[in-house]
């Protein structure tokens, strides 16, 4: 349910933060780093605007659902917050009137793109396969043989680190590809080509993908000499799902007489294989303009561990805030393995019917790692009488209501409930085949492995984690004294 929340502690100390330059809040999941957020934003408009100039903000998310999860939340927002001082004296009404959106949605905008000039997902492993067909017959390097999965995510990579040339690309660290770097020079030259080519056919049909927003954005930026920074502040959150072109494109919208960015951060639920360095945007968040939130306070202790214990397979740590668990009560995640998808609904319904008849059922979301997954489990649900809603970019969730929600484990970033269901959690789903550059692809293997992080991190009080066949490799890596058996 959604409410107002009062700021303690290491949150207050954000909203008081200075106004002008960068900052960086990175917290761990649970911290309440969102919710800061939006208390920095409405603190900045109470504090910051005068006669001659109104503050004016926005708060950038890297998705549609987040964006549409704040918008919901921000009416409970609420300020007068003092800083040597307890007492909270509003001197506005409750709410937060400031810009909210995802990057692509203020990109799509901003550069004027046509509707239907988008090319989709799945016309992109068309035009992948063909150009891979095209270039067989005179490439020798094995990486050609790639999956269209692969090479799209590296067009990605390409264009979110803003090489203008094949010798950049060649010449790379694969920062935010993975420590093990398997793809040779030659195998670069045969990505180049791929790349090269893919370019060459949006340009003829007159389509752009989702990574040309940032270039366009930045292009249009920089080639008006009269261009004004539209924000006097800006507030980013769940920034470390971004690319270097998203974010050097956001830190020129920023009135440089402020050049305020407060930054919102977690690498530990790193999701998307992005990647990029402070200083590559040219922002300075070392020494006193960083602050860690440790403390977690939404999971219960046993939700906390369970995830925490998740986390210690990985290799890199480096970027990691460690973790303090509020408390020692709730239940222990619940761990099921069945055979298949029929006997796991069945578990899934008895245990819905429990919470209805124990009125804990609101707030409740079942998760799955596939648009497949997230379909099959609607049509059971509604069939067996349940009243569902999608959390998904193109639909409005009402958060209050006792519907079950429903989606995928890549769009539940940000957002908190009660209950939570991890469904399919098997070995031929996550970690997903399609991201795999060779069998123990170690990257991917972290990567996926942070997404369920992610997700177990956003129950509060029940978690179910579920599989209908072999199950996945996270779920023997999580810590037994912190979890029992369905």
């Amino acid at each position: 349910m959604l409410k107002e929340i009062k700021l303690i502690g290491e949150q207050k100390k954000v909203l008081f933060l200075p106004p002008k330059n960068p900052i960086q809040i990175k917290g761990v999941a649970g911290s309440g780093k969102t919710t800061v957020a939006l208390y920095r934003a409405k603190h900045l408009l109470e504090t910051q605007s005068n006669l001659f100039q109104e503050a004016k903000i926005v708060i950038f998310t890297f998705n549609k659902t987040l964006a549409a999860y704040i918008k919901a939340v921000s009416p409970y927002i609420s300020g007068g917050y003092k800083k040597d001082s307890d007492n909270i004296e509003p001197f506005s009404r409750k709410g937060l009137n400031v810009d909210i959106v995802n990057f692509h949605s203020w990109a799509y905008r901003f550069v004027g793109i046509e509707y239907n000039s988008t090319i989709m997902d799945w016309d992109k492993v068309k035009v992948i396969n063909q150009i891979k067909i095209d270039l067989k017959h005179e490439e020798t390097t094995k990486i050609i043989n790639k999956s269209s999965d692969f090479f799209i995510e590296e067009i990605s990579w390409i264009k979110g680190k803003l090489f203008d040339n094949e010798q950049e690309y060649i010449d790379a660290k694969r920062s935010g590809r993975g420590n093990t770097d398997r793809v040779t020079k030659k195998d670069k030259i045969t990505i180049w080509k791929v790349y090269k080519n893919y370019n060459k056919y949006l340009k003829k049909i007159n389509k752009v993908d989702f990574d040309d927003y940032a270039i366009l954005s930045l292009n249009k930026i920089n080639n008006n000499s009269n261009f004004i920074q539209p924000y006097t502040h800006i507030i980013i959150d769940e920034a470390q799902d971004l690319n270097k072109a998203q974010m050097l494109t956001i830190s020129k919208l920023v009135s440089t007489d402020t050049n305020s960015i407060s930054i919102i951060a977690d690498a530990a639920q790193k999701i998307f294989k992005s990647g990029f360095t402070w200083s590559e945007i040219g922002l300075n968040v070392r020494g006193g303009r960083t602050i860690e939130f440790k403390k977690n306070y939404r999971n219960s202790f046993y939700i906390a561990k369970a995830s925490a214990s998740l986390l210690e397979h990985e290799k890199d740590k480096s970027e990691f805030t460690e973790i303090e668990t509020s408390s020692k009560d709730g239940n222990k995640p619940i761990i099921g393995s069945f055979n298949d998808e029929e006997t796991e609904f069945k578990y899934i319904i008895n245990q819905l019917n429990t919470l209805k008849n124990n009125h804990s059922l609101s707030a409740t979301v079942i998760l799955s790692r596939t648009h497949n997954g997230v379909g099959y489990i609607k049509h059971h649900l509604i069939k067996n009488g349940f009243e569902i809603e999608e959390i998904k970019s193109s639909k409005s969730v009402d958060y209050n209501s006792d519907s079950i929600k429903l989606c995928t484990m890549s769009s539940i970033k940000g957002l908190e409930f009660n209950n939570v269901f991890i469904i399919d959690l098997n070995d031929e789903i996550i970690p997903l085949p399609s991201g795999f550059i060779d069998e123990e692809d170690e990257y991917h293997i972290s990567t996926e492995r942070r997404l369920l992080y992610t997700c177990m991190t956003r129950a509060k009080h029940n978690l179910f984690l579920l599989s209908s066949d072999e199950p996945t490799r996270y779920l023997f890596e999580i810590d037994k004294k912190y979890i029992k058996e369905a």
